[in-house]
């Protein structure tokens, strides 16, 4: 079974839905002690190495690496590495890059394994991301990190949105038609873990404030989830905002009397309404914007705002539409003109039924902002992941993170209701 993480697999192994598990050995002694209940099988160790994975296309950077790697296993700075961050008495300092001029090297990564990459106070840290900033040291360039989950590491290298992968990958036939590997940059044995069938679960109940503590303060993991707090704040209300202008824009051309704006602005709405917001993502990010300088979080701007605008469409097109058609012609007959009749006759009427669906659009927005950790934007979901990678502990960050994104809801709600409440009473 093909698993998303290794505290996933640690999950699935505790709930018996499956046997074993496989284990990089920097992390087996963290595994074992953070489950007690579990033991590692003797003797079925199988020895593995791991390369950088790059482009294709791009043969320079990926010989450049290999000279680096060549320069520190001659020098002794390869040995001081694995030093500081692998054994029982590694001291794992972070490492400070030079910085750089000119373009950052862009590093797709994956933090959750102990000693290669974990994030800390906010920081990839670890084996890996000290060898990739010794890289861009080497380079002359700074370096830019860009956090992702595995199933986005290929379509983000192929897309160019990223210059090399690094996430302990193993080089095989098939992953050689896709990527160009470095030589190994480092070997250690893949080792087989099992639940421990003698094993009795030791009872201690650990206090509320013990777990809050370990899954919100230490390392400064609440900082996490603010950081994604804000992330997904950024990307809903800019959404609403030019969503709700770029759908005032098409319910005026469904309401004009060009048939051709008409059309336009109808199979808009049935195209993007159509299309799960995922795949809409994900093909912006990767087809549309992947030769671009245009980050992750603009992307997912433009993404939701163009979804949004179709649904603030029908929302003002089903208000106006809720009006009788009589109120218009009287208007009209007043001495109004199309858009003085729309603006004081028309939606003083529509409002109520306009910010009704309004509201129920926002708050699927909301909602939909979850899926943004696809293309790599640590937003209030995909902190959960990083948490629970380094504290093995699922449910206190997602009931965090469920809590925050019901609060959004109904604090957007109860602000959508108040702002109908001013406009109805003037």
């Amino acid at each position: 079974m093909n698993f998303e993480d290794l505290p996933l697999m640690c999950m699935a192994l505790q709930g018996r839905r499956i046997d074993a598990l496989v284990c990089l050995e920097p992390g087996l002694d963290e595994l074992l002690e953070g489950n007690p209940g579990f033991r590692e099988l003797p003797g079925l160790s199988i020895r593995d190495s791991v390369c950088v994975a790059f482009r294709l296309d791009d043969p320079d950077l990926a010989g450049a690496f290999d000279d680096f790697l060549e320069e520190i296993r001659a020098d002794g700075r390869m040995a001081e590495m694995e030093a500081n961050w692998f054994g029982p008495d590694a001291a794992r300092s972070f490492y400070h890059a030079h910085g750089g001029a000119g373009e950052p090297l862009r590093v797709g990564i994956e933090v959750g394994q102990s000693g290669l990459t974990v994030m800390e106070d906010e920081e990839e840290t670890g084996f890996e991301p000290e060898l990739m900033r010794r890289f861009a040291d080497h380079l002359g360039r700074p370096v830019r990190f860009i956090e992702m989950t595995g199933t986005g590491m290929v379509p983000a290298l192929a897309s160019g949105r990223v210059d090399a992968l690094v996430d302990a990958i193993t080089p095989t036939r098939e992953r050689s038609q896709s990527f160009r590997f470095s030589r190994p940059y480092y070997s250690c044995d893949l080792h087989v873990v099992v639940l421990d069938p003698d094993y009795v679960p030791e009872i201690r109940r650990q206090t509320l404030g013990e777990v809050l503590r370990t899954n919100l303060v230490d390392e400064g993991r609440y900082k996490l989830i603010l950081n994604g707090l804000w992330i997904t704040l950024l990307i809903m209300f800019c959404s609403v905002l030019l969503g709700s202008i770029l759908g005032a824009l098409l319910c005026w051309m469904l309401l004009c009397k060009s048939k051709a704006l008409k059309k336009f602005a109808h199979a808009y709405c049935e195209l993007i309404e159509g299309i799960p917001i995922v795949v809409l993502l994900l093909f912006m990010f990767y087809v549309v914007f992947a030769a671009t300088p245009v980050t992750a979080v603009v992307v997912a701007i433009i993404t939701y705002s163009l979804h949004f605008a179709a649904g603030a469409c029908e929302s003002f097109h089903n208000g106006i539409e809720s009006v009788p058609h009589g109120q218009f012609e009287g208007g009209l007959a007043l001495g109004l003109t199309e858009f003085g009749t729309y603006r004081y006759v028309v939606l003083p009427q529509a409002m109520r039924q306009i910010l009704t669906l309004f509201k129920g659009k926002s708050v699927a927005l909301i909602e939909n902002t979850a899926i943004v950790g696809f293309i790599a934007i640590q937003d209030l979901t995909k902190v959960t992941d990083i948490i629970r990678t380094q504290t093995y502990n699922s449910l206190i960050p997602l009931v965090v993170v469920g809590l925050l994104y019901f609060l959004l809801a109904r604090l957007i709600g109860w602000a959508i209701d108040k702002l109908g409440d001013y406009l109805l009473k003037k």
